[in-house]
């Protein structure tokens, strides 16, 4: 059995113990920690076939903000598979392990959109968006998520001018801003959380910051990232394309939940893919806040 033990938090008799409970017959043979809260396990289940799994942890810092994250995570993912979203299968929750874990299906798939023209990358991103703010609220009980309201009393230590700007501004518009109604939110939708095969879209994964709120809220935060990603021209046309598909939001506030994804994503610095792309990225954070400053403002100048 190979694996890099001292980089995981779960020991792999653990995992042995966890595997065996979802079947009886598959052993252990490999793990392969894939950086933050995953790691990928390859499983022997009889004569020479093997099995692909992902298993997943939580920072302390988000198990303190929810002690349930697991549970909520599990049986969000459950949920979202009966509602008919790419999703990995929920298979196995350890919630007397410290830390709590989860098991789940391997997603086969690339989170490379191919050589696909950037427009219709776009357009796909939006129409993915859009699927998951389509989640029947009615049918599927997701009332144990965190609510956004609880999101936005947060108050993130804002250590620099910027941080304190982004606060100030968000403060003064937040008794004028007029919410639309809750949906579910991924809260972290980027292109890096999605997995394409054939053309497709294979999954969409790491569910841990869902909560039910104003979908301008997953918007927001995903601009900043698709702006990372993509570009300007990219994000407009996502921005663009996710508004036409949602004609009866009042999407007014976009402004303020730029904010609020900027202020989420204000320690950028820390995962910034390459050092030499930090200049790119701290350029385009500048002028995505700088002009959701201004716009709120505007919006809201006279009130």
């Amino acid at each position: 059995m190979a694996g890099n033990a001292k980089s995981m938090t779960v020991p792999e008799q653990d995992i042995e113990q966890a595997i065996r409970k979802i079947d009886p017959s598959w052993r252990l043979q490999k793990t392969q920690p894939l950086g933050g809260r995953a790691c990928a396990l390859l499983v022997s289940t009889g004569a020479a076939a093997q099995r692909r799994l992902i298993l997943l942890t939580h920072s302390q810092r988000d198990r303190e903000r929810n002690p349930q994250i697991a549970r909520d995570e599990f049986h969000l993912l459950e949920i979202l598979k009966e509602a008919g979203l790419p999703v990995p299968d929920a298979l196995h929750l350890n919630e007397t392990h410290q830390p709590p874990f989860l098991i789940t299906s391997f997603a086969e798939g690339s989170s490379d959109f191919g050589d696909k023209p950037i427009l219709a990358h776009c357009h796909a991103l939006a129409d993915i968006l859009r699927s998951i703010h389509a989640t029947d609220l009615g049918k599927f009980d997701l009332s144990f998520l965190p609510d956004f309201t609880n999101a936005i009393a947060e108050q993130q230590d804002a250590r620099s001018p910027g941080q304190r700007q982004i606060q100030a501004a968000m403060r003064r518009a937040l008794p004028r801003v007029e919410f639309n109604g809750q949906v579910l939110l991924h809260g972290d939708f980027w292109p890096g959380n999605l997995l394409w095969g054939d053309g497709a879209l294979a999954a969409i994964f790491d569910w841990e910051d869902a909560m039910l709120g104003d979908p301008l809220a997953d918007l927001g935060k995903s601009r900043l990232e698709i702006l990372w990603a993509l570009g300007f021209d990219a994000m407009n046309a996502y921005t663009a394309r996710y508004l036409q598909l949602n004609r009866k939001l009042n999407a007014d506030a976009l402004p303020f939940w730029d904010l609020w994804g900027a202020s989420r994503l204000s320690h950028f610095a820390s995962f910034v893919p390459e050092p030499n792309q930090f200049p790119r990225m701290k350029s385009q954070y500048d002028a995505f806040v700088s002009t959701a400053i201004c716009r709120l403002e505007a919006l809201y100048e006279g009130q």
